[in-house]
C-alpha cells in the first residue's frame, strides 16, 4: 500500500539526530520522477481536457484512464479485464480505506501477515476491528497456519471481514509469495468465502525472475479487491491509484457514500497520469527505475554481505524496496539503534510491523532497510556503520 511512509516530523531527520543517514525511507527516489514528461501531460491536460479534469469527475474515474489501465494489466501479465473491474482512488491507502469502511463492520476481524506494512496496520486501526497476525515464512504467508486461525475464529463465532496481504515484493520483509503457496490461499479463500485486499503496488519493480500472477487472477476474479498505484512508478504526490475488483465490488465502492458526495478520485492528476502513459512514457520509466533500484538493491546486498557479524540474517528481496534484517539474540533492534545513531545512521524498528507483539515475533530483533532512496555509495557507509552498531552495541 502507498501513502506517506513516515510522518512529516520523521521527513526532517528520519526519526534520528539531525544530519543522520537515513534508513527511514520506503519511498521512491526524487531524482528519478519524470519531470519533463510529466509536464507535458499537464499541457496537454489543460488544452483538451477542461472542464473535464476540473469538475466533480465519475465516481468510477475517468474512462480514459480506466481503458489504459486495461491496457496495461494486458500488457504487463496477460490479464484481460473490463472498465467495469477498475475503481480509481486517490493512492491505495484510500482505497483500503474505503474498503475497511465498507466491508467491515465492528467486533470483525481483520487477519493480515506478521510483519506487515506498518502505514496500513494504521489504517485498520482508524476502525473498530480486531487485528489476528499471520506469520509468514520465506514462502510467503503461512497458509495453513491462516486455515487454523479461521477455524478457531469460527468456533468463537467471530466474522472476519477480509485478508490483508502483501503478496509481491512485501513491506517490510521483501519475501515474495511462492505460486504454489497463492494457489494454496486462493483455494482457502474459494472455501471460506474469506474476501482478500491484495496491496499489488510494487509488482512493477521486478529485478529478477518473474511475479507470480496474482491472487485476483487466481481466485476466477472473485473475492479479490487488488490494489494498484502510480505512487512507486512515478510520483507519490500524485497521490492516485485504483482498486481491480470483481463489478459488484467497483459498483458498491462507486456508489459509497465518499464517491456519491466527492466524485471521482483527483480527476486532474488521472488526466495528467492518463496523457503520460498515452504518451508512451510508462513504459521505458518503469524500465529505467528498475535498473536504477536494481544497483541499489544489489549494493545493499553486498554491503551486507561485507560487513555483518555472524548470526545476522537478511531476506534477498527480488524487487521491491525493502530488505528485512534479524539480530542474533540477545540483541534488540533498539540497542543497536542506540548505538548506530550515535555513529550516524538511523532506521527503523520491527515492532510497529507487527499488529501484534509477543514472543513470537514483535519485531525485537529486526530491522527494516529501504534501499530506494539512498545512493549506493551512501548504503555501502551505512551498512558498514550498522556493523560496527551491531558488534558493540553498548
Amino acid at each position: 500500500m502507498n501513502g506517506s511512509d513516515e510522518p512529516a516530523a520523521a521527513l526532517q531527520t528520519g526519526g534520528g539526530p539531525p544530519g543522520a543517514l537515513s534508513f527511514y525511507y520506503g519511498h521512491p527516489d526524487p531524482d528519478a520522477f519524470p519531470l519533463a514528461e510529466l509536464q507535458e501531460a499537464v499541457e496537454i491536460t489543460l488544452q483538451h481536457h477542461i472542464p473535464a479534469s476540473l469538475v466533480y469527475g465519475p465516481e468510477q474515474g475517468p474512462p480514459l484512464l480506466l481503458n489504459i489501465l486495461c491496457r496495461k494489466l494486458l500488457r504487463d501479465e496477460g490479464l484481460r479485464v473490463s472498465t467495469e473491474q477498475l475503481f480509481i482512488t486517490a493512492g491505495a491507502s484510500q482505497g483500503l480505506d474505503l474498503i475497511c469502511r465498507l466491508w467491515a463492520r465492528p467486533g470483525d476481524v481483520v487477519l493480515l501477515e506478521a510483519p506487515s506494512y506498518h502505514e496500513a496496520i494504521a489504517v485498520l486501526r482508524d476502525y473498530p476491528v480486531r487485528l489476528v497476525a499471520v506469520p509468514l515464512d520465506d514462502e510467503g504467508i503461512m497458509v495453513e497456519t491462516l486455515a487454523g486461525k479461521l477455524r478457531q475464529l469460527r468456533t468463537e463465532d467471530t466474522d472476519v471481514a477480509f485478508l490483508y496481504t502483501i503478496p509481491t515484493f512485501q513491506n517490510p520483509s521483501g519475501v515474495t509469495m511462492t505460486a504454489e503457496r497463492r494457489h494454496a490461499l486462493a483455494a482457502l479463500a474459494r472455501d471460506e468465502k474469506l474476501w482478500i485486499v491484495e496491496d499489488d503496488v510494487y509488482r512493477d519493480l521486478c529485478y529478477e525472475g518473474t511475479v507470480p500472477p496474482s491472487l485476483f487472477e487466481l481466485t476466477g476474479r472473485q473475492g479479490v479487491l487488488r490494489l494498484g498505484s502510480f505512487s512507486k512508478t512515478l510520483a507519490p504526490g500524485l497521490r492516485l491509484g485504483w482498486v481491480l475488483a470483481e463489478q459488484g465490488a467497483v459498483t458498491r465502492l462507486a456508489n459509497s457514500g465518499l464517491r456519491q458526495s466527492a466524485g471521482g478520485a483527483n480527476p486532474f492528476t488521472a488526466y495528467v497520469v492518463a496523457e503520460f502513459c498515452r504518451a508512451g512514457h510508462l513504459e521505458p520509466h518503469v524500465a529505467r527505475l528498475v535498473a536504477r533500484y536494481h544497483t541499489r538493491r544489489d549494493a545493499m546486498l553486498d554491503a551486507l554481505a561485507a560487513t555483518m557479524p555472524s548470526g545476522v540474517t537478511w531476506t534477498r528481496p527480488r524487487g521491491g524496496f525493502f530488505v528485512w534484517l534479524t539480530l542474533p539474540e540477545p540483541l534488540t533492534a533498539r540497542e543497536v539503534l542506540a548505538a548506530a545513531q550515535v555513529r550516524g545512521i538511523t532506521f527503523p524498528t520491527g515492532e510497529p510491523f507487527f499488529a501484534e507483539g509477543g514472543a513470537e515475533g514483535g519485531g525485537e530483533r529486526h530491522i527494516r532497510l529501504p534501499f530506494s532512496y539512498v545512493s549506493p555509495a551512501d548504503i555501502a557507509r551505512g551498512m558498514d556503520i550498522l556493523g560496527q552498531a551491531i558488534r558493540a552495541p553498548s
